[in-house]
């Protein structure tokens, strides 16, 4: 019981934080402005500051609010960086502290309506990813799906080989030898052929499809953070969640 009140009071507190990952002395409207020096980068900038004695915090210029992080190693990474902060507020202090931060997702994902499911050379086992992809995109209803790539804002490729960026370069599927240990997703800008999202799970031959559906539930998790909806993310890192556990984030 006293496990089940844990998970449950973490989930009722963690929110969702967007803005940039910058050092307390650059965060502001004037940014970097000020302290950069000739020839030197914005990250360069921001590191040395906070080798001089400054922090690195998360700074929204939308609301012109900075936020202190508790967990600075983790922010390093992500120094200028555009970034999606999982974690409590401490309104007292403005702190947060700090569950996850992941890299802000690209406007192509979340203004996405419609997307197109490509099985690419889904042999043997894999030929039940697509099936599974329709069935896991039917259950999320965010998106409408089509038959043309080019009518598409998304196209969502399933593989058991690993995207090599030529989606529209190459000749038809990929023409790679097929070995079903891994099961990759990548979501692809069908305009420039880039990735803008990825994941993998191992799979092997007779857990494609279950597979392609734990793929799109990263996703949906990812996109819903994004929202401000943390729930998903946090049941996807710590188990199910409690019954009657609600969703747990609204955006900062």
């Amino acid at each position: 019981m006293c496990a089940l009140l844990s998970v449950l009071s973490l989930r009722a507190q963690n929110e969702a934080f967007k803005g940039a990952i910058t050092d307390s002395m650059c965060a502001g409207p004037q940014g970097h402005t000020a302290m950069l020096k000739q020839g030197e980068s914005m990250a360069e900038c921001a590191l040395a500051c906070v080798k001089a004695g400054a922090k690195f915090v998360l700074y929204n210029p939308q609301t012109k609010t900075v936020y202190q992080l508790d967990d600075q190693a983790t922010s390093k990474p992500f120094a200028v960086r555009n970034v999606l902060v999982v974690g409590t507020l401490n309104k007292a202090t403005n702190a947060i502290h700090v569950s996850e931060i992941f890299p802000a997702l690209s406007a192509k994902l979340t203004q996405a309506k419609s997307a197109y499911i490509d099985c690419d050379s889904c042999v043997r086992q894999m030929q039940k990813a697509n099936k599974a992809a329709v069935e896991g995109l039917a259950d999320w209803k965010r998106f409408t799906l089509v038959q043309d790539p080019q009518k598409a804002d998304l196209v969502l490729l399933f593989s058991a080989n690993t995207y090599l960026g030529d989606y529209l370069t190459r000749q038809g599927p990929d023409k790679r030898p097929v070995q079903i240990v891994n099961t990759y997703m990548n979501v692809i800008d069908p305009r420039t052929g880039a990735s803008l999202w990825d994941g993998t799970s191992i799979s092997g031959s007779f857990r494609a499809a279950g597979a392609t559906k734990s793929l799109i539930g990263e996703f949906r998790a990812r996109l819903e953070a994004e929202d401000g909806h943390v729930t998903r993310l946090l049941r996807q890192n710590q188990g199910p969640a409690p019954l009657g556990s609600g969703d747990a984030a609204i955006f900062k």
